[in-house]
């Protein structure tokens, strides 16, 4: 049978993977950590690429440490099917690590908030992975009892309704581990209530306080915490910390044309990073600096086809990101952060209040 090719009018040259560098020759790693530069020292040193097939080429202020566009392929910014995958490595986001990855437990806060790695399997197996269980769920399960982290012995007056608590309390924060340290799930939701004041179009002295009216139910998260989880996150590694800006030259006679097509390659992001920079250095850190380009957006949702129910997110991208991966469904790259109540505040209220 002939194998069925695509048509030139479907076929589409895609970009080539990132240049080298421009004269630059490759340094050896160093074990010694190199302090951050002086706040005086620091400037942008034009380190550029040489122009791919497109005429494309980058402008670094220095040697990037990270460029997460070498190990960038078509599959991560599109929907293209991929080849059929073990089920127990579809689950990147999964709270609790696939059953498979149980292989070789040795930090005692791994099987946190449970007593050991026989329990905190069942538990993975019960509530990670798919809904239903197939075969492939149930060979899973097996993987991890003929393992050595299984021993029947620990099984002995488990109780899974408990364990199931303890475990809800852990994503709320609620449980530290074997080391006293808090629980490493802190991304977990809180509820609050927000005071409002509220302008009653009386005339009112510089002391005399406004009407305020008080609206519950405002859920959110910690926004430091939600960062670290993400930056924590295996998708991270597709994030851009050193800025660049992009030019594109039909030849060596023509001008450089500057591209716009990323935040990270915007004049913005370029302006934060020289700005954090120059700031005064900590104290014996030697990290490099970065910037966490953080956008928010907050709109109503609709959650049923009948009916008035709805919700209204507020909700986090990372400008470090490309639009490319960040636009794909299946990236995980919205992040929400807090849920906004609608509020009526009506005439008799304010009078009575």
């Amino acid at each position: 049978m002939r194998a069925k090719r695509l048509t030139w009018k479907l076929l589409q040259q895609l970009p080539p993977a990132p240049a080298e560098f421009e004269d630059v020759e490759p340094s050896e790693p160093d074990d010694d950590a190199t302090p951050p530069p002086a706040v005086s020292d620091y400037v942008w040193e034009s380190v550029k690429t040489v122009k791919n097939s497109f005429g494309l080429y980058r402008e670094y202020p220095s040697i990037p440490t990270h460029d997460p566009d070498r190990n960038l392929s078509l599959a991560d910014q599109s929907n293209i099917p991929a080849p059929a995958q073990n089920p127990s490595t579809l689950l990147p986001g999964a709270r609790l690590s696939p059953a498979s990855a149980l292989t070789s437990i040795t930090s005692p806060g791994f099987v946190h908030p449970f007593k050991n790695s026989t329990i905190f399997g069942f538990m993975n197996w019960m509530w990670s992975g798919f809904i239903m269980k197939s075969i492939a769920e149930v060979q899973r399960l097996i993987d991890f009892i003929v393992s050595d982290d299984f021993k029947k012995e620990d099984l002995i007056g488990f109780n899974l309704k408990a364990e199931t608590a303890k475990f809800d309390r852990t994503l709320g924060g609620g449980v530290a581990d074997a080391l006293g340290n808090a629980s490493g799930v802190t991304d977990g939701w809180k509820e609050t209530e927000v005071e409002i004041e509220v302008p009653d179009g009386k005339k009112r002295g510089a002391s005399e306080p406004l009407p305020v009216f008080s609206v519950p139910g405002l859920h959110f998260r910690n926004l430091t915490q939600t960062v670290k989880m993400v930056l924590q996150d295996r998708s991270a590694r597709f994030f851009h910390y050193t800025p660049f800006k992009q030019f594109w030259q039909r030849s060596s006679d023509d001008p450089p044309q500057r591209i716009y097509n990323e935040l990270y390659s915007s004049p913005a992001y370029i302006r934060a990073h020289e700005k954090v920079q120059r700031l005064p250095a900590e104290l014996n850190c030697t990290l490099e600096r970065v910037v966490a380009a953080l956008m928010f957006w907050s709109d109503s949702t609709h959650l049923a086809n009948f009916g008035t129910a709805s919700l209204w997110p507020v909700y986090l991208f990372f400008g470090n990101q490309s639009k490319w991966v960040r636009g794909k469904p299946r990236a995980g790259a919205c992040h929400h952060v807090a849920y906004m109540p609608k509020v009526r505040i009506s005439a008799y209220h304010l009078t009575c209040h």
